[in-house]
């Protein structure tokens, strides 16, 4: 089996989570059509409510081990100490089936009480977490095979795992749904029942095919790949459980920092409209929605871009600096890395603000377009150093620099708190959003200098390729924004239908017009590069 390389790890993973997001959110429309318009209210606040649970134990249960045995594993195959990794791989199933097996036994038995902590008490959520508790039996099996599979270099298979698991689960929610409301005129909580249980349906099935793609992955591995102990430095990395969560802990708390984030805007604008500002429900409710929910769904697709540049930077990395590879391989690597995750960030970014009025009128409602794109486009900016922070604190973890890592989450943690009560009195709905923004922009500043005093990367020529990048994005943006000023005159976009077309228009513009650029002035050349960049 041929491993992947950056580019091709990078394009699976954004690839699967861009199909992920789409089909959670078109499954919805035939699913409410299916509940009807009777009960669709209760059915989706059920459902949302079991699902805030769920999250809950997943993060409980997987605790970032995912992404530590990605880095494990590539350190030790890059070394050819593969009898390590199967021993790490076996070893860490049966801790994280145990935890998943705990977490399983609180949701069914003590399913009662969980809705009473977590859901204020209501008692409908009992048994959809009860159907969902099983699913737990499998997904920290599941997370464990997916980072065995990663750190071997082969993360496209992984990425598809998530694409199986996705269709399988959807597939079988709108089958029982369709089933129990229409064929046999049953009512919502059975179906909202069937619907929870279809995540262990597609868990299932995306770990019998990660099972059979482990197969071949041994088998791509010749007798002289390997290097038992014995050949080996007696040194080497030790294998506990307690080392492995102090390397998964981390990539934790990176992964869950935007959740985080969320939860403290939740509560405190909330307070400040309430306490300060005197603000009606009504108002609260609107201005939160649209910051706190309805941009942030629309901007999770340029994080999708960032978690796939990530998935592919950390095995990479981890891979070089386990083989103590000279600085400048690093070196170069990272350039690589900078310019190719501006490269696919930057136009992203620019794209989304461009048709900000429309996306906000394809997914939410055309007389909020407004105020609601001026939002989205604040949240492009939180989003792309958002990704520019996960990114680098994700390279700061596997080079080596978790404590400072660490400081800076802090650090911006801290950021976020000071600067969210005096910007949200002076800018309203923007508030929040700049608060975050200011935070990860100053935080990737202080990582992004830490990084670049160990291995060097600034450098005129990289400075040229980004700049050339930025213009690019310039006039793209410029481009898009005429170009979308000029559909609209012919094309309402008063419809969903109409901004689905003004978009289409545009986003074909904006991609003819970044690419052309982009190939005229070298900066696509940085493909290529990534392309040929070999995991290890």
């Amino acid at each position: 089996m041929k491993k992947d390389s950056l580019l091709k790890s990078s394009l699976w993973i954004s690839l699967s989570g861009i199909l992920s997001r789409i089909l959670s959110v078109v499954y919805i429309i035939p699913w409410n059509i299916w509940i009807g318009p009777l009960a669709v209210g209760a059915a989706n606040a059920l459902y949302g409510k079991v699902y805030n649970i769920y999250n809950l134990f997943l993060i409980i249960a997987t605790a970032g081990i995912p992404s530590a045995i990605s880095k494990e594993v590539a350190a030790h195959n890059a070394l050819g100490r593969y009898d390590q990794s199967e021993k790490l791989f076996k070893k860490y199933t049966f801790y994280m089936s145990l935890v998943g097996l705990v977490c399983a036994g609180i949701m069914f038995f003590g399913a009662k009480y969980v809705a009473i902590v977590l859901a204020a008490g209501d008692m409908r959520v009992v048994t959809p977490i009860k159907y969902l508790s099983v699913a737990m039996l499998v997904i920290p099996a599941l997370g464990i095979l997916r980072g065995y599979i990663q750190g071997y270099a082969f993360i496209s298979y992984s990425a598809f795992s998530q694409v199986i698991e996705q269709i399988a689960r959807v597939a079988y929610m709108l089958y029982a749904t369709y089933t129990i409301m229409i064929l046999q005129k049953g009512n919502y909580m059975t179906a909202v029942n069937q619907s929870t249980l279809a995540s262990f349906i597609g868990a299932t099935l995306a770990y019998l095919f990660l099972i059979w793609i482990r197969i071949k992955v041994r088998r791509s591995v010749t007798i002289e790949d390997v290097k038992t102990t014995k050949d080996l430095p007696e040194n080497g990395p030790e294998i506990s459980f307690s080392s492995m969560l102090r390397s998964a802990i981390p990539f934790l708390l990176v992964d869950t920092i935007m959740t985080v984030l969320q939860l403290f805007d939740q509560t405190t604008f909330t307070w400040i409209y309430e306490l300060i500002l005197h603000a009606s429900q009504r108002t609260i409710d609107d201005l939160y929605a649209m910051f706190g929910f309805q941009a942030n769904k629309l901007i999770m697709v340029l994080v999708s871009l960032a978690i796939s540049v990530s998935a592919s930077v950390i095995p990479a990395l981890s891979a070089m600096v386990s083989r103590k590879i000279e600085n400048s391989q690093i070196q170069k690597l990272m350039r690589n890395i900078v310019q190719f995750t501006v490269f696919i960030i930057l136009p992203a970014t620019f794209g989304m603000m461009a048709i900000s009025r429309q996306l906000w009128t394809v997914f939410v409602f055309y007389n909020q377009s407004a105020l609601g794109s001026k939002v989205l486009i604040v949240s492009c900016f939180e989003a792309f150093f958002y990704c520019a922070f996960m990114i680098l604190e994700n390279i700061l973890q596997v080079t080596h620099h978790v404590k400072k890592s660490m400081l800076y989450l802090v650090i911006a943690y801290l950021i976020k708190i000071v600067l969210q009560l005096p910007l949200t009195l002076a800018l309203g709905v923007y508030g929040p959003l700049t608060a975050s923004t200011i935070a990860f922009l100053v935080m990737s500043y202080f990582a992004f200098r830490l990084i670049n005093q160990q291995f060097h990367i600034v450098d005129k020529e990289l400075g040229k390729r980004l700049l050339k990048i930025l213009l690019d994005g310039i006039v793209m943006l410029i481009v898009v924004s005429i170009a979308d000023f000029l559909v609209v005159k012919v094309i309402s976009d008063a419809t969903k239908i109409g901004a689905m077309i003004v978009i289409i228009i545009c986003g074909l513009i904006g991609v003819a017009v970044y690419g052309f650029m982009s190939y005229k002035d070298g900066s696509l050349k940085i493909l290529k590069e990534i392309r040929d960049t070999k995991i290890y």
